[in-house]
């Protein structure tokens, strides 16, 4: 390769993460390849609600690997299968849970189940190594791949090989083959599905008992939003009751003139704290739900069922016994909805009402101020005129001891004249005087308001 064509993919590879990227995406379309499957066997699956502990199955992992002599499973792989000779461990990890699957095949059985079918006592898979996985189990699945379906094969047969309360079957693969479902679970934690294989490619049957085993593990986790919709519901229901009461109490409150809102203001408040923690509480699990309930119905559809005399369908039995609980979760998220549009609004009026009460308190409060200054007027003005009065008393007053020194005998000048004469002039004077300071103050104010 040249200097410069080995700059340019240099270049390409780290631009922007752009060569990493690629790479990451078009592996994933091949992240979860299921090989062929040849002859009977069987696949186990253990499925873990991880969370954040994911690293915690892959240690427990590695440590079985370490001990059959086999390299770990590095911590960037997602989907791993390991070939431990007399079977295959295959670790997986998704959004919210790590399964550990164990995979039998090219055993040889004509007509059938083998006869060790669903007995985990004989089996030489490490059962009891996987159920000792340090994080709680969610969900266990054995599924038995034997060859042509017996002849006669009846609903109650399957039900004791199955140990269900109910047994579903339906014909697959251009009606070639059957598969069985439990949807139960036996004595030992499994849930058991039976596949009888005539003459379906390795290739093909692979991708078959992938869809399977997929509809199974999602069948189950799509459960999971039914089970926080019981454990949250009779509080939703609890709030919508209470929101129902103050909704009422708030209209019967606005008709009134002078309606009180506050207390209702504090108890909505409550209760769209309460809603709101109930939505984080379950709007993970209610989204979950809806997106597992799609992959459930895109892996019944990928399996091409037909008809099996004399038992009752997959899709139909899935329909009538989880559409109720499906459903519940849809209604449950609705109510959220809307209690969440119905507080809103509640809100919005108390919100109205209370400006149109500080509207009205605000009127009234003028109303006061105006009174107020009407009659402190009439008092400044009655004080004005008592001034002027008073000091024109102390003025006439003064006037007079000046005059006493005068020769008013001389002039012909009476004092109480002079004093008679001396009220008008000191009066105006006065009042001009107070009339000039009330001037200056009203100039004074006017200059710091345009400031």
């Amino acid at each position: 390769m040249s200097d410069a064509a080995a700059k340019s993919a240099e270049t390409l590879e780290t631009a922007s993460g752009e060569y990493a990227l690629r790479r990451m995406l078009s592996d994933e379309l091949h992240a979860r390849a299921f090989y062929d499957f040849e002859g009977a066997g069987r696949f186990v699956r253990f499925v873990f609600l991880t969370g954040d502990q994911d690293g915690v199955v892959l240690d427990y992992v590695n440590e079985f690997l370490a001990a059959e002599g086999r390299d770990p499973i590095d911590a960037d792989q997602k989907f791993q299968r390991v070939d431990l000779g007399a079977y295959a461990l295959r670790l997986e990890k998704h959004t919210e849970f790590v399964s550990i699957s164990f995979i039998e095949r090219g055993l040889t059985r004509a007509t059938g189940l083998l006869d060790d079918a669903f007995d985990a006592q004989k089996s030489v898979l490490p059962l009891a190594w996987a159920c000792a996985t340090p994080v709680p189990m969610f969900h266990a699945i054995w599924l038995e791949i034997g060859g042509k379906a017996p002849r006669r094969i009846t609903p109650g047969h399957m039900l004791e090989v199955m140990q269900a309360r109910s047994v579903t079957a339906n014909q697959f693969g251009d009606s070639a083959s059957q598969i069985h479902f439990a949807f139960d679970i036996d004595d030992n934690g499994f849930s058991r599905i039976a596949v009888f294989n005539d003459g379906i490619a390795p290739n093909r049957m692979g991708r078959t008992i992938q869809r399977i085993v997929e509809l199974e593990t999602y069948r189950l986790l799509a459960l999971l939003g039914f089970a926080a919709v019981r454990e949250n519901g009779a509080r939703l229901g609890r709030i919508e009751q209470t929101v129902a009461g103050l909704t009422t109490d708030l209209a019967a409150q606005i008709k009134q003139p002078g309606g009180q809102i506050q207390q209702l203001l504090s108890v909505l408040s409550a209760q769209a704290a309460d809603l709101e923690e109930i939505y984080s509480l379950t709007s993970y699990r209610l989204a979950a739900t809806k997106a597992y309930e799609a992959i459930l119905n895109d892996r019944i559809g990928g399996l091409r069922l037909a008809r099996l005399e004399g038992f009752q369908g997959i899709r139909g039995f899935l329909g009538r016994r989880m559409t109720p609980a499906l459903d519940s979760c849809r209604a449950f998220s609705e109510r959220l909805t809307r209690l969440s549009e119905r507080i809103t609004r509640a809100g919005d009026l108390m919100r109205t009402q209370t400006e149109m009460i500080i509207q009205r308190q605000n009127r009234d409060l003028l109303r006061s101020m105006n009174s107020r200054a009407r009659q402190q007027l009439r008092l400044q003005q009655t004080v004005e005129r008592l001034s002027v009065a008073a000091v024109t008393y102390y003025g006439v007053g003064l006037v007079g001891y000046l005059a006493q020194a005068l020769p008013l005998d001389v002039w012909g000048w009476d004092i109480k004249l002079v004093k008679a004469v001396a009220v008008p002039g000191i009066a105006f004077l006065v009042w001009l005087t107070i009339r000039e300071v009330k001037a200056g103050l009203t100039s004074d104010d006017e200059d710091k308001g345009a400031y």
